[in-house]
């Protein structure tokens, strides 16, 4: 009987262990998945892309546009220009031309918040080289999903840390 018993309690100990190590493997994938869209970024080839309001970055992998904003500011922070880190110099929204892609505003909150505003503006990050006099206006669209590209003339550097001077 206390055979039965202690073949009983291997099978628990086993069976709670395959469930961690599943728990451990979907954690791991999804932290992968993540890394894998920071670190095979490609320069645009296109001259306006992030530039202008016409032809935005497209960041919007989360459903939550608060989430895409983190996404914006961290992307952002990873940039350099001429191999100098960036000023923010503004934040601001912006009106999102009538040709660009909207999504449908949200009526569910959560929290109070709406999870999408109607995709009727860009945020407009405003920006200067740590050492010049060279201003350069980045826009972001975080609510449609895109090709994420670096515009031309930023590096973008995936280990690098606090980047973005106020």
């Amino acid at each position: 009987m206390l055979q039965n018993y202690n073949r009983t309690k291997h099978k628990e100990k086993i069976s709670l262990m395959k469930k961690l190590l599943l728990i451990f493997i979907l954690f791991l994938i999804s932290c992968a998945s993540t890394k894998v869209v920071i670190t095979t970024l490609e320069t645009s080839d296109n001259d306006t892309y992030g530039y202008t309001a016409g032809n935005p970055i497209l960041i919007g992998l989360y459903n939550d546009w608060q989430k895409n904003a983190d996404l914006s500011f961290n992307f952002l922070s990873k940039l350099s220009y001429n191999k100098r880190p960036l000023q923010l110099i503004l934040h601001a929204t912006v009106e999102k031309p009538l040709d660009q892609p909207r999504k449908k505003k949200s009526i569910p909150l959560r929290f109070g918040i709406p999870t999408s505003l109607g995709g009727i503006f860009l945020d407009l990050y405003v920006v200067v080289p740590k050492g010049t006099t060279d201003t350069l206006k980045l826009y972001f669209d975080e609510e449609i999903k895109g090709d994420l590209k670096i515009p031309k003339g930023f590096e973008y550097d995936v280990n690098q840390t606090n980047n973005l001077f106020k």
